[in-house]
Parts: structure tokens; C-alpha cells; sequence
């Protein structure tokens, strides 16, 4: 099949791996090469050349329809000025968006140089690229290309990741006329096309356009195939096969050996399991034994190279059989022009391996022991985990996996796929290897519940114990597979630990106890853990309120930092460098700290790194106290969206309880309600009473109070004295600032004065501006209500003198009528003069508020006629959607609906296009806002 043999001129970019990560296999960006005589389907031709003006070209239909040959001979035909082609053949492998974009992007970039975001190299050491900034950046430089390009993504049925159904979803809603992207799969993507085709920016062709017509079956019969068939037997075969192109090519073969025709045609016109037994019978024990041997045993391999088979096999001879089963067309084609690697059709690769299972079962795993062998000593690490899982080998597999350097961890693209390696692993493997346990916890660290983080190093520690004793018990007997339990690990497993209990609980005491352990046993060399240390101790610090201590802490470290050049601990070191500036009321110090946070998580092609959500929200937190709610309230929404695409739940709740804090300012209460809402759900994915104390106890409670809602102000109130003291007394503090003011807002002056004074005491000692500003306002207003003016005045000249400097606003602005009152009056006061100008800025300020909208805080969202979408969910969707909501996961979905995981993720990424989300947490939002959920599916 293909088109009109005129002299070829292949557009497609020879792959230049030198530029490119050594885990990109070149033979992935080529067509594959033809092994025959291409038949010429000018009317194929004519229908891919008007497809080229369109955003998406789906060629989609079943196994043995010709996709792949029909957009291979069709780009090696291309005339010299026609747009060039990315080919990208995928795999299932190519499932982690790392590795998908990687291919994608480095394909883009042989064709056009320097159309690619950024190096694929630095794609790779961004440990959770926010691949919908990497995509708007390739957007923009797509639209200011003046010539088309042509990308090809071949097999994509191979994907199931919804993260990347999603993105490349939203690449294709966005796209610039300058590309055109071409689906080769064998079912439909799991996204909506209804707006595609609404639009009129899809060309689809399916198994009727791909179906040979009787012209073509007699040529391809005649010419291919030497096969001088009469046309009533060719036009029995077209009746059976409908135009299948692999049904002719076995039809061929098998007529060739002088089968019965009519044998053959019964057996295509059967089920799979005839065609199966067919395929068996009629083509594969028609070759010569050791031809047989060689296939069923290759099977096993997704791609095929002489010393790769020679090891599988352990034989020498494997070239020479290559060579006879391509020229036998034994459907093996060739996958570069040097015929070095090769690939079986993937319908034939099924039917031996099946026949390997069913007749060899044992020798299955030691085939794929030795293949994994084989690419551990070419240094190809990640097809050697994966032949060594398909072994069975686990202690093998895991050895392999604790083989990557933990810098290469999350830098290096074929290591991707290493949580769902481990995935794989049975628990009772992965449990008693601690290095592994221990990746599983770092990866986690940040998108994970802080309770699966900690169950993960607690294993990690559990597991370096068994496996210490064990050595030291039997020190000459140790399994060469085994786990390995050396002092310095039980250094790393100790440092984050110290991390968790200073990030998540502001455990101080536990925090410099791992520390002190972790310094204990750690080595020079390990300098990454060693600043994790320092990091955990500037929290330990900061969770007792000495925000000084924290903030020489880290300054230590930072020329450590910077020599070693690690973009993670550098972006951690602006992020914690800045909020401790601004707990010290150092706005303008907190601003340029966060400026250089941004600048440091850039990249020279502009996209930015997820991570650069928290210098985002910072700034905004300082946007607002300066009074640019419009702007803070934009720089919010970007570092949530930023936040949410690669589901940062550690992050998400600071984000959500400024949004808060920005609506409550710009009184749009109902804008507060949702926000409020989305605070409260994102602390349920990640409950932290510490973190949830110091960053949204407070604003929590001025919404609360916004809306009149005191009841549900004192039920708060009554819980938390109900509970255990919180470990942090900064945590404690905040959770008494929240105190003060229901006290204020129950006009119990007294105790609120009562409770404030102390807590203002330390925060002066320990020199926290923002905090004693925040305070002093709030014994400001407990004076004025016990017309205690004369006190209320004096405080709020210090108040106002403190806040000039850096430009406080809305602490002051916040505090109501009853401070713009009492600064019209200290403003009449001769002593004032100095901070004159500062006073007409608030009074300013007071004077541009707006108006609160009106609101029903008691609504639910669902109360409000929900937005109809384009393409509505199913009613199994909406099941999903809620189930989604109330935190399941993929196992709990399937459980729940009793379907398989693959069919869980198929809905979701439904869901996810039909709601224009890139992730779980977004699609959950956006449903939320639609009306499409009650509150009673989020408990």
C-alpha cells in the first residue's frame, strides 16, 4: 500500500542523538522503512494533503490497516518545498509525560531548530516541569513560524496516561495554524473531539477510507506478493477480508505454501481465536523449526537487534535469521536504514507470544532475564527494569532501580516510569529494600498526603534495620540481589525525617533530634542531604517563632547551594528565604528575594519549573498588603494553576487561603465562599494541623466572621481547645490571633486584650513585624471598644510608624471603620507630621473600597443552574467525578464500580478533556464552579 513510486524525498530530520538525552532511541523519530513494493493510493493521498490545513489528522482503525506504511510512504514522498516532518513512533514506555514531551519536543526541534521550549537536557532536570507552561511556550513559538510543520505521533494507542491525553487535549484546542498533528492509533484518543470537529479542524480517516479496494488487492496480490491469483478467488478474498491489509499479506503467505483457499478464507472469517489458530497453523509451523524457535522466542522483545537476540537466545547466528524472516515478509520490518534494529507487526508479535505462552511457559522468564541482562550492561537501564519485572526477577529489578544515583533520580528521562516500576514490585519486595522505600517517600514528598510520605520512610527506616542486622549477622553470606543497608542511607532516611517533622508538624524537638541523626552517620560527599538538614533545622527555628535563627541557618548554606548549582535546593532556599522575610515585615526584602526565586527557576527559554508557584504566591501575599488586589489576584491564580497541573498538595492550601484573603479584602464574598471551599478540600488532601494553623487558621476566621457565620466560628474554637496543643508555638499563636478575633467580634474586648498581650510580647522578641502589626491592630480595636482611646491612639501611632517603611496597607484597611476612624484623628495630631503622607495613603485606601456584593453563604454550588459543557459527562463519568471528588484513587474507583483500572482511566481522562482540566485536582475545581457537585460529594 502507499502512493505513486516517483522518486522520494524524504523530509523527516536524520535524529542527531548527540544533542539528546542517551535514553531517546533514534530509531523512534524515522518511518519506518518499506520492505516492499509500495501500491500507489492516490485517493489516500489527495485526503492526508487536504488534512495538512486542519490542527488534527486521526488516522484510527484497527491492527493490519496500514496506518503506520500509509503516513511513512506517504512522508518519504514528500517534494523538496513541502513542510518537514517530527515522526515520534511510541511505545509503551513513552507513558510518563517526561518521557512523552522529551520525544515530542526533540523530534519538533531536529525538524525546526530552536522551536522547542527549551533543551530537552533541561527538561530533564526540572523535577516537575509544569508542562502547560512548556506548551503555551511552544504554542507562541509555533504561531511565529512562518512555514507549516507536520507532527506525526505514531501508535498512539500505546498511551494511557490522562496527564498527557490532557495536555496534548489542550495543545490542540490552542493550536496555531503552522502545525499540523497527525493520530496513528488503533482506537480513538480517551478525549473529546467534539469541539475539533464543531470547528472543522479534524480530518478523519478510518477503517472504510483505509480498506484496499479491489484494484488495490490485485495489484498488491500481483505485484508484492508475485501472486497470480484468478479474479474470482481474489474477489472471495475481498468479500472475507474487507479491504484488512495484514489478512492479505497472510493470505499471500499461506497461498503461497499452497493452502486451500477456501481453508483460509473460513479461518479469516472467523473469531480471533480462529485467526489465532490459523496464524499458528498456516503460517508460523509452515517455517523451518529453528525459524519457529527463533520467532516464538524473539516475541518477547519490543524491539529486535542481532547481539540482543543473540543473548536471548544464546546463540551467534541471529543476523542470518533476521535477514531470511524480512525477506520471508514475516511481517518484520526494518526500523532504520542500516537494518540494525527491527520490530515485528504487532498483530503477529501478539500471536507468538501467546503461542510461547501456551507451548513454553517456563522458558518465558528466563528469556526476559537475559534480555534485561543484556540492556543492564548496554547502560539501558529502563528497558532492563522492565524485562526484569516482566522476569519476575524482583530482587533483580529492584537492584537495578537502587542502581540509578539518586541525582539521576528525577533528572534523567528513562527514569520516569520509576514509580510505576516500583508499582510492580510485589509490597513484601519493595518493603525490604530501603533505598527504594525511601525514593518512594521523596517523590512523594510534595504531591503526596504527608501520611503516605511518612508511612514510606518509616518502611525505608524499618527496612535499613533488617537488612543492618542481617549484615552484620552474616556478613559472608549477603544475596548479591539483596538490599543494601550502609550507615550513610540511614544519614538520608534521617534528614527527611527531619524534613517531614519540620515542614509538616513544626515539631521542633523531633526535628533537631534526626538532624543530630542524621549528622551522625552522613557523608561529606552527601552535601544534597546535608543542606535538606539545614532546611529542616531554619523550619525547626521558625516553627518556635525565631524567624532571625531560621534565616541565618539558611544563609549558611547558600554558597554550598549555589557551587553545586541544584536548581531544587536553590528554588527551596528562595522560598524559605522569603517567607521568613516577610514574617519579619521586610516586604520590600521578601519582594526582591522572590524576584530572584523567579529568576533562578528560569530557564533561558523562558518556561518555568511548577515549583515557581511559591515564589508566585508570595509575591501576590505582598501585592495584596500593598493594596494591588487586582494584580495579587492574578498572580494568584497563576501560581494555583501552575500548582494544580502537577497536583503539589503540599502547596495548594497556602495558595487557596490567599485567594481567600485577597476575595475577603475586595469584599466579593461569594468569590470567599468558593475560595474558602477550595481551601478546606485542598486541606483534606493534605492535612497538616501545623501548616493549616500558621497559614489559614486566621483568614479562615475572618471569612467566617465576614459572613456571620459565628456558630460555626465557635464550634472551630471550641475544637481546637478541644484537642492537644499543637507542638509549634508559633502554630499556637496563630490559632490565638483566630481567637481574638471571635473575641472582638462577640465584643469581648477584655479577653481579647488579655489573650493578645503576651502573644505580642514574644513576637516582638523575636522580632516578627508582620506579626506584631497584625496584633497591634487588633488591641487597637479591643481599646477603641472599651473607649480606651487615648491607648488606641498612642498604639496606632506605632503601628502606623512601624507599617510606613515597607508600605503596610491592608493590615490596616482590613481592620474596618473603626481604624479609619482612629486614623483621621491621629492625622490632626501635630506629633504625626513625620508620617503625614503614609496617613493620607490609608485613609486613601478606605476611601476605595468597594462595595461588598451580596451573598448566601449558605448556598451550595449546585443551588445555581449548572453551565451546560460542550460535550456533557456520562452518567458513569459524573459516578467518577464524585468519587474523584471525595479523594479515591484509581484502585478505590475500580473497587467501588466494579470495572477495571484501565476503564477508570479511560473515564477520567474523559472527564479531564470535557472539563479542559490537566489533573484530578483542577477537573475537581472546575466541576465544582459548574454546578456539577454538591457539598455532600465532597465529604
Amino acid at each position: 500500500m502507499g502512493h505513486d513510486n516517483h522518486t522520494p524525498h524524504n523530509t523527516t530530520p536524520e535524529p542527531d542523538l548527540r544533542s539528546s538525552p542517551h535514553s531517546l532511541l533514534a530509531t523512534k523519530f524515522l518511518p519506518p522503512v518499506s520492505t516492499h513494493e509500495i501500491i500507489a493510493r492516490p485517493r489516500l493521498l489527495a485526503l492526508l494533503n487536504a488534512g495538512l490545513h486542519r490542527r488534527l489528522m486521526l488516522i484510527s482503525a484497527a491492527a493490519g490497516f496500514g496506518k503506520t506504511t500509509l503516513l511513512a510512504s506517504w512522508v518519504r514522498t514528500f517534494p523538496p518545498d513541502h513542510p518537514p516532518v517530527a515522526w515520534v513512533s511510541l511505545d509503551a514506555g513513552d507513558n510518563a509525560p517526561l518521557q512523552f514531551w522529551a520525544y515530542v519536543l526533540t523530534a519538533l526541534e531536529q525538524c525546526r531548530p530552536g522551536l522547542s521550549p527549551l533543551p530537552v537536557a533541561s527538561l530533564s532536570e526540572i523535577p516537575q516541569p509544569s508542562w502547560q507552561a512548556v506548551l503555551a511556550t511552544l504554542i507562541n513559538n509555533l504561531a511565529r513560524q512562518s512555514e507549516p510543520l507536520v507532527l506525526v505521533l505514531d501508535n498512539y494507542e500505546e498511551i494511557t496516561e490522562p496527564a498527557i491525553h490532557a495536555l496534548l487535549s489542550s495543545l490542540l484546542e490552542h493550536l496555531p495554524p503552522t502545525l499540523c498533528v497527525v493520530l496513528a492509533t488503533r482506537t480513538d484518543p480517551p478525549f473529546s473531539l467534539a469541539r475539533l470537529r464543531a470547528q472543522a479542524q479534524i480530518q478523519e480517516l478510518r477503517a472504510e477510507q483505509l480498506r484496499a479496494t479491489s484494484e488495490e488487492m490485485t495489484a498488491f496480490f500481483w505485484s508484492v506478493m508475485d501472486l497470480r491469483l484468478a479474479e474470482q478467488d481474489i474477489q472471495a478474498v475481498d468479500a472475507r477480508l474487507q479491504g484488512w491489509w495484514a489478512g492479505m499479506q497472510l493470505a499471500a503467505l499461506t497461498l503461497k505454501e499452497k493452502a486451500h483457499p477456501n481453508d483460509l478464507l473460513q479461518a479469516l472469517q472467523g473469531k480471533p481465536r480462529a485467526l489465532f489458530e490459523y496464524l499458528v497453523q498456516e503460517v508460523l509451523k509452515r517455517q523451518p523449526e529453528q525459524v519457529q524457535t527463533f520467532l516464538l522466542r524473539t516475541s518477547i522483545l519490543s524491539r529486535l537487534h542481532n547481539s540482543l537476540c543473540n543473548a536471548v537466545l544464546e546463540q551467534q547466528d541471529s543476523q542470518l535469521f533476521l535477514e531470511e524472516i524480512e525477506r520471508a515478509n514475516l511481517f518484520l520490518s526494518p526500523l532504520d536504514e542500516q537494518r540494525q534494529w527491527y520490530a515485528y507487526h504487532p498483530l503477529w508479535s501478539s500471536v507468538l507470544r501467546a503461542q510461547l505462552e501456551r507451548t513454553s511457559p517456563s522458558e518465558v522468564p528466563g528469556l526476559h532475564l537475559r534480555a534485561s541482562q543484556w540492556y543492564a550492561a548496554q547502560q539501558m537501564h529502563g528497558e532492563a527494569i522492565q524485562h526484569a519485572l516482566q522476569a519476575h526477577e524482583w530482587s533483580w529489578a529492584a537492584l537495578l532501580m537502587e542502581q540509578i544515583p539518586r541525582q539521576d533520580l528525577w533528572s534523567r528521562l528513562e527514569y520516569a516510569l520509576l514509580p510505576s516500576w516500583m508499582e510492580q514490585l510485589p509490597r513484601e519486595v519493595l518493603r525490604e529494600r530501603p533505598r527504594l522505600c525511601l525514593a518512594s517517600a521523596q517523590s512523594l514528598f510534595w504531591i503526596a498526603a504527608p501520611d503516605v510520605t511518612e508511612s514510606w520512610v518509616r518502611d525505608a527506616r524499618r527496612a535499613w534495620t533488617r537488612a543492618h542486622l542481617w549484615e552484620e549477622q552474616t556478613p559472608m553470606t549477603r544475596d548479591a540481589h539483596g538490599p543494601e543497608a550502609p550507615l550513610h542511607l540511614l544519614g538520608e532516611i534521617a534528614a527527611l525525617q527531619a524534613t517531614i517533622a519540620g515542614f509538616y508538624h513544626g515539631d521542633a524537638g523531633a526535628t533537631r533530634a534526626f538532624c543530630q541523626e542524621a549528622l551522625t552517620h552522613l557523608e561529606e560527599q552527601q552535601w544534597a542531604a546535608r543542606v535538606q538538614m539545614a532546611f529542616a533545622q531554619a523550619r525547626a527555628n521558625v516553627s518556635q517563632g525565631y524567624v532571625e535563627r531560621g534565616a541565618l541557618q539558611l544563609q549558611a548554606e547558600w554558597s554550598r547551594i549555589k557551587a553545586k548549582g541544584d536548581q531544587t535546593l536553590e528554588s527551596i532556599y528562595w522560598r524559605e528565604a522569603v517567607w521568613e522575610s516577610t514574617m519579619a515585615g521586610k516586604l520590600h526584602q521578601a519582594w526582591q528575594l522572590s524576584q530572584q526565586a523567579i529568576h533562578a527557576l528560569q530557564t533561558l527559554e523562558g518556561p518555568l519549573p511548577t515549583q515557581v508557584c511559591w515564589p508566585y504566591t508570595y509575591q501576590a501575599r505582598i501585592l495584596h498588603e500593598w493594596n494591588r488586589l487586582e494584580e495579587a489576584q492574578h498572580l494568584a491564580e497563576q501560581a494555583i494553576e501552575l500548582g494544580e497541573q502537577t497536583e503539589l498538595l503540599a502547596f495548594l492550601p497556602l495558595a487557596y487561603t490567599l485567594l481567600l484573603r485577597i476575595t475577603l479584602s475586595q469584599r466579593r464574598l461569594e468569590e470567599a465562599r468558593k475560595a474558602s471551599r477550595q481551601m478546606e478540600y485542598a486541606w483534606r488532601n493534605s492535612p497538616s494541623p501545623y501548616r493549616a494553623a500558621i497559614w489559614s487558621s486566621v483568614d479562615q476566621m475572618r471569612f467566617w466572621l465576614a459572613g456571620g457565620d459565628l456558630e460555626q466560628a465557635r464550634r472551630w474554637a471550641r475544637e481546637v481547645k478541644l484537642r492537644d496543643p499543637l507542638d509549634s508555638p508559633l502554630a499556637r499563636e496563630r490559632q490565638d490571633v483566630a481567637f481574638a478575633h471571635l473575641l472582638l467580634a462577640e465584643s469581648q474586648a477584655d479577653q481579647a486584650l488579655n489573650l493578645l498581650i503576651p502573644l505580642v510580647e514574644r513576637a516582638t522578641v523575636t522580632q516578627r513585624w508582620n506579626h506584631v502589626l497584625e496584633m497591634w491592630l487588633l488591641q487597637i480595636q479591643a481599646y477603641h471598644m472599651l473607649q480606651r482611646q487615648r491607648e488606641a491612639l498612642s498604639l496606632l501611632a506605632q503601628a502606623v510608624h512601624l507599617g510606613a517603611s515597607e508600605g503596610y496597607i491592608r493590615h490596616f484597611v482590613d481592620g474596618g471603620a473603626a481604624i479609619a476612624g482612629l486614623l483621621s484623628q491621629l492625622r490632626e495630631q501635630e506629633h504625626q507630621k513625620e508620617d503625614l503622607p503614609y496617613l493620607e495613603t490609608l485613609l486613601r485606601a478606605f476611601k476605595q473600597q468597594p462595595v461588598a456584593q451580596p451573598t448566601h453563604l449558605e448556598s451550595e454550588p449546585s443551588s445555581r443552574p449548572p453551565q451546560q459543557l460542550l460535550d456533557p459527562l456520562s452518567a458513569r463519568e459524573q459516578e467518577v467525578l464524585r468519587l474523584l471528588a471525595r479523594g479515591a484513587s484509581n484502585q478505590d474507583i475500580a473497587e467501588a464500580l466494579v470495572v477495571a483500572i484501565s476503564t477508570v482511566k479511560h473515564h477520567i481522562s474523559n472527564i479531564l478533556s470535557k472539563l479542559e482540566a490537566t489533573n484530578r485536582t483542577q477537573a475537581v475545581a472546575r466541576a465544582r464552579a459548574l454546578g456539577l457537585l454538591s457539598s455532600d460529594h465532597l465529604d
